[in-house]
Parts: structure tokens; sequence; C-alpha cells
């Protein structure tokens, strides 16, 4: 069984994804994003699960323009498909996909490697962002289950997470 977590921004999905990978006790590979405002500006970072802290410019994967983000060219296409398939490389790896939003509907390497890991033995944890037309073929996914994280059950959807991945 494979898990992602959606909601409304700001409930706590990012939160529920590390207590639930906390709570697998799971080697985690994959991905994290991270959004980083600084004397150079607001950035979007993509960085390996297992190094959360490497936002550097290699990492760097959407920069504002306009008043708007914008992917970085192939971005996705490449450091994404790499974070994923070294994940999905690694037996008895949890593969975190935190988060998967509305820059990477375009990247069609990207969305293959994210099928690549569902069809795979190791389990996934991820975040959709609510309302993206390019994620059905995740939402349709048979051994998908997505939860919705409100600020009611957001204390224990952790747990449930992990229940589910538990299963197989």
């Amino acid at each position: 069984m494979h898990v992602f977590l959606t909601g409304d921004r700001r409930v706590g999905k990012s939160t529920a994804v590390l207590r639930t990978a906390e709570a697998l006790q799971l080697p985690r590979r994959g991905f994290l994003t991270r959004f980083l405002t600084g004397e150079r500006g607001s950035a979007l970072y993509m960085v390996p699960a297992e190094q959360p802290d490497l936002m550097d410019d290699e990492h760097l994967v959407a920069v504002p323009e306009n008043g708007k983000m914008r992917p970085v060219a192939g971005r996705f296409d490449t450091l994404g498909v790499q974070l994923l398939r070294d994940a999905r490389q690694r037996p008895g790896t949890l593969i975190l996909m935190d988060e998967c939003g509305h820059l990477e509907k375009d990247a069609l390497l990207f969305h293959h490697e994210i099928l690549e890991c569902l069809n795979g033995d190791s389990p996934v944890l991820g975040v959709l962002r609510r309302d993206q037309d390019w994620h059905g073929f995740i939402r349709r996914h048979p051994r998908v289950r997505v939860l919705t994280v409100t600020e009611d059950n957001r204390d224990g959807i952790a747990r449930e997470a992990a229940a589910l991945l538990r299963e197989e």
C-alpha cells in the first residue's frame, strides 16, 4: 500500500509525513521540498529525503517570476527522476514524495518515475497538492490510498497512514 496525504495549505501534511516516517522506522529516500526566502529572494528546493538541509543551486527547482513560482527548466525530469530512481533501487526503503504540486505538471519523465515507484515493492508516502489534474494517475493507482488531512484529524493521521503502509 502507498499513502498520499492531501488537504488545505498549512494544515500539517508535511508534519504528518515526517511523523509517519518516524513511526515506520525505515530508511528514507525520495524527496522533500523546501521553500526558502533569503537575500537572493524566494526559491523552492527539492532535497534528498535523507539530507533535508541540502539547499544549493543543484537542488533549486523553482524561482519567482512575475509574482509566481516558475520551475527551473528540466529540473524535475533530471533531479526528481534521479532522487526517485535512487530510492526505488534500494529495497526496504520508504520512498518520500513531499510534495507533488503544480510545478511538475509538464515533467513527464518525473511522472513516469513516480509510476515506477508506485508499481514497485517499496512503500511510498507523499503529499498531493489539491486540485491538480496531473495527479490522476497517482490517485487512481490500485495500490494508492489518499487521506485528507484536516485540523480535526491531523494529530492522529500519522498513525492511520503508518498502519496502511504496514499492510503489505
